[in-house]
């Protein structure tokens, strides 16, 4: 029943194909994942709050290796995120992302709905943090210099990404490594 040589694979969508590619790998009967963060957006006759992608453009899927070809003829599949190789095929290298990650980033979005993501190379490297409370405890970060707030990057492991949310700077603890 459960096979454990399905990974998690990062795909990059066509744009704006994000909820499209997710409701075709669903009924594909596929386990996907579809980052969704709520956002308030004002109209000049209303204000409503919508569900937008976390990740523009990505979303993630978990797949054995011989179910990607079936993916790939998606129409709304842009491709798998990979890194190195050439472009024959041969020799690429897919992210690691765990089912932890997976369960990271639902977390942040429960606690944060808000949540705005960044790639790590935009990321300003200054103090490693963990948050020691509320329901995030124990999730390690980046924290951003902001003059008017406190802002922490939680980096996803082999993802080069990162979500951005707002934490009380009571709690954080500055990682003890890196007080040195």
């Amino acid at each position: 029943m459960f096979d454990d040589r399905k990974k998690w694979f990062q795909i990059y969508t066509q744009p704006n194909a994000e909820k499209r590619l997710n409701t075709k790998l669903e009924a594909l009967g596929t386990t996907s994942y579809l980052p969704l963060r709520k956002i308030t957006r004002q109209w000049s006759d209303r204000v409503k709050v919508i569900e937008e992608p976390a990740f523009k453009s990505y979303l993630f899927a978990k797949l054995l290796p011989e179910e990607m070809r079936s993916v790939e003829r998606l129409s709304e599949f842009g491709f798998f995120v990979s890194y190195g190789g050439s472009n024959n095929g041969h020799g690429k290298v897919f992210p690691t992302i765990t089912d932890q990650d997976i369960e990271q980033i639902e977390a942040v979005l429960q606690a944060f709905p808000e949540a705005l993501m960044y790639e790590d190379k935009q990321l300003k490297k200054d103090a490693q943090v963990v948050i020691r409370e509320g329901s995030l405890k124990g999730y390690r970060g980046a924290l951003l210099a902001d003059a008017t707030d406190n802002k922490v990057a939680l980096a996803l492991q082999g993802l080069s990404q990162s979500l951005v949310i707002t934490v009380p700077v009571e709690f954080l603890d500055i990682e003890p490594q890196a007080q040195a």
